[in-house]
C-alpha cells in the first residue's frame, strides 16, 4: 500500500493545480480528490506537502494529512480502493427537517414548533445564499460560521440560534444513521451548541480593501471576475443574492450623478445608493451582469484573493486562529463597507438605510470596529486635542 500527495500538473486559468492523493493497493490505483489547489511554486514535490512559505501551509497540510489517515485506515480496515468515497448522498437537508418534523415521531408540540422554525430559518438562509436546499456534504466548519454570522446579524437571539444548531445536529445524526450521508461535521468539536455564540466576525478596513483592489489579476479571469463582485458587494453593502440580480434597470441618473436603487431579496426592503466612479467602470465591465458563480465557489476564491493581498496576519474568530484571509467570504464585502463608513463618520441611519436594514440596533451589532478603531476615531473629532 502506497499512499503520496501529487499535483494534477494540468495549470488552471486561475495559475494553480489541483492536489491529488495518489493511492496503490496491489494492483489498483487510483488519484483521490482532495477538494485544494494550490500554485505550483508553493508545493514540495520531494515532500508531498505545502510548503512552509505559503501563508496557509499549516492548514493544507493538516487537511491532507487527515485525508490521507482517513484512507488509510479505510484499507486498514479492510476496505475496497475501489469503493473508497463513492457512497453518494440521498436527498437534502432542509426538505429531511421538514419531513422528520411533520411525521409521526412522538415529537412534543413545542419540539414540533422549533422544528418547523428551524426549517423556515434554514430554508431562507439557503436562499439568501442562492439556494433551494442545503447538501448533506455542505455542512462543513466554513457552513457553520456563516450561518451562525448570518442569524446573529438578523438580530436573531443566542438562545435561538443555539436551539436551530440544535435541530441540524439532530437531523445530522438521523440522516447518518439512515445512511443518507457520511458527513460526522456534526460531532466535531467546533460544532457546538450553547446560548452565548459570538463570532466576531472579521472585517477588512480601508487599508486592506486597498490591497484588494491594486492586485494585477489580469492574467488570472476567474479570480479578476470573484475580486471586482467582491469591490462591487463593498461599494454597495450589498449581500450576494442582491448583487447577482443586479441589472442595467437598477440604476438611474440624476443632477449629473448615478444612483442604484434596488429592493433587497431578504428584507423586501428598497434602498438608494450613491455609485463611485470604480463601482460604474466594474458595472459596464461585465455589462451588469454578477450571476457567474455560486457563492460558495466565491468564497473560496476570495480567500485566495485576500492572501495574495498579503492579508495574512493571526486573527481569532470564534474558536479559530488563523489567517485573516482564511476567514475572508463574499459577506465580508457589505460588513467591511458599513464599518468602514461608520468609521468614516456615516450616522447609523445613513448605513441603515444604504444597507437596507431595518433597525438601527441590528446595525450597531452588525459593525466590527475594535477599540482601537473608534480611539483613531474619536481622536479626530477635536474633543481630546
Amino acid at each position: 500500500m502506497n499512499i503520496k500527495n501529487v499535483l494534477n500538473g494540468q495549470i488552471k486559468s486561475d495559475g494553480t493545480t489541483t492536489i491529488r492523493i495518489y493511492v496503490s493497493q496491489g494492483p489498483k490505483r487510483r488519484y483521490l480528490p482532495t477538494g485544494m489547489s494550490i500554485d505550483p511554486k508553493y508545493w514540495d514535490k520531494k515532500k508531498g506537502e505545502v510548503k512552509k512559505n505559503y501563508a496557509l501551509s499549516s492548514k493544507y497540510n493538516r487537511q491532507l494529512l487527515i485525508q490521507k489517515r482517513k484512507i488509510e485506515t479505510f484499507l486498514l480496515d479492510g476496505g475496497n480502493l475501489d469503493l473508497y468515497g463513492k457512497k453518494e448522498e440521498k436527498g437534502s437537508i432542509i426538505d429531511f427537517m421538514e419531513a422528520y418534523a411533520k411525521s409521526n415521531n412522538g415529537l412534543r408540540p413545542t419540539t414540533v414548533k422549533m422544528y418547523n422554525t428551524a426549517v423556515r430559518k434554514f430554508r431562507e438562509y439557503a436562499q439568501d445564499r442562492g439556494k433551494d436546499d442545503l447538501l448533506w456534504s455542505e455542512i462543513t466548519q466554513d457552513f457553520y460560521y456563516d450561518f451562525s454570522e448570518w442569524v446573529l446579524s438578523a438580530g436573531v437571539t443566542n438562545s435561538a440560534l443555539a436551539k436551530h444548531l440544535k435541530v441540524l445536529k439532530k437531523i445530522m445524526r438521523l440522516g447518518k444513521e439512515k445512511g443518507l450521508h457520511d458527513n460526522d461535521a456534526h460531532q466535531q468539536r467546533w460544532f457546538k451548541v450553547q446560548e452565548n455564540q459570538k463570532l466576531n466576525k472579521i472585517y477588512l478596513n480601508q487599508e486592506e480593501m486597498h490591497k484588494i483592489e491594486a492586485l494585477d489579476l489580469s492574467s488570472m479571469p476567474s479570480l479578476k471576475k470573484e475580486r471586482d463582485r467582491f469591490l462591487l458587494a463593498y461599494y454597495f453593502l450589498m449581500r450576494y443574492s442582491d448583487v447577482a440580480a443586479l441589472s442595467r434597470a437598477n440604476f438611474f441618473e440624476q443632477d449629473g450623478d448615478v444612483y442604484l436603487n434596488y429592493t433587497s431579496q431578504k428584507e423586501n426592503i428598497t434602498a438608494t445608493v450613491p455609485v463611485k466612479k470604480s463601482a460604474w467602470a466594474i458595472c459596464q465591465e461585465y455589462d451588469f451582469n454578477f450571476s457567474f458563480t455560486a457563492n460558495q465557489v466565491a468564497n473560496r476564491i476570495l480567500k485566495q484573493v485576500a492572501s495574495m493581498a498579503g492579508i495574512t496576519q493571526l486573527v481569532r474568530q470564534g474558536a479559530r486562529t488563523e489567517p485573516k484571509c482564511q476567514f475572508v467570504t463574499f459577506h465580508t464585502a457589505r460588513r467591511s463597507g458599513a464599518t468602514n463608513l461608520r468609521l468614516m463618520g456615516a450616522s447609523l441611519k445613513t448605513i441603515a438605510d444604504i444597507g437596507g436594514w431595518k433597525k438601527l440596533n441590528t446595525v450597531e451589532r452588525y459593525l466590527r470596529a475594535s477599540g482601537m478603531d473608534s480611539a483613531k476615531l474619536a481622536k479626530k473629532l477635536g474633543f481630546f486635542d
